[in-house]
């Protein structure tokens, strides 16, 4: 996982704090054409870890680039808080459907809810509210199985990480 550095951004006299929709509004404006936001964490009431993706790959110096520029759109001499963006991270669930695109033709782990694991590849996404084909493999002779899941039937989705 790529993690950004924690950025204070704020002074000793701060009296405002601010809140997940102040971050977000300005997330919205600085997130480049492929970039798209994943989850957003707050702890203390002014602490927030910021997610975000992109289909092309995020490196450092992006999530930087987006916390610095976040960071300059409040006044550090009203505003408290303390701010972190990094990548949600190849072992986490995913939270949005564009992680579902990103992934397409990746293996990826399925956990249903009715608690059957599939694992295979990520052969189609339908809607935010439709489905995901899977392609699993069995077998010496590699018998090719397809799993149509509906989204609401799955718990959880994860990338597998193959060396």
């Amino acid at each position: 996982m790529l993690r950004g550095q924690i950025v204070p951004c704020f002074s000793k006299e701060s009296l405002l704090m601010i809140n997940k929709d102040d971050i977000l509004k300005q997330l919205k404006q600085v997130l480049k054409e492929g970039q798209f936001f994943v989850d957003i964490k707050e702890k203390n009431g002014n602490e927030f870890s910021v997610f975000v993706d992109d289909f092309a790959g995020l490196d450092i110096s992006e999530c930087r680039r987006i916390n610095k520029q976040i960071c300059s759109a409040f006044d550090r001499e009203t505003e408290d808080f303390a701010l972190e963006v990094s990548s949600p991270g190849l072992s986490k669930a995913f939270k949005v459907h564009e992680q579902y695109l990103k992934n397409l033709g990746k293996q990826v782990e399925v956990l249903c809810k009715d608690g059957e694991k599939i694992i295979g590849e990520l052969k189609a996404v339908g809607d935010q509210t439709e489905y995901i084909l899977i392609e699993k493999k069995e077998g010496k002779k590699k018998e090719t199985q397809e799993y149509k899941i509906l989204i609401q039937n799955i718990k959880s989705t994860k990338s597998v990480i193959i060396f």
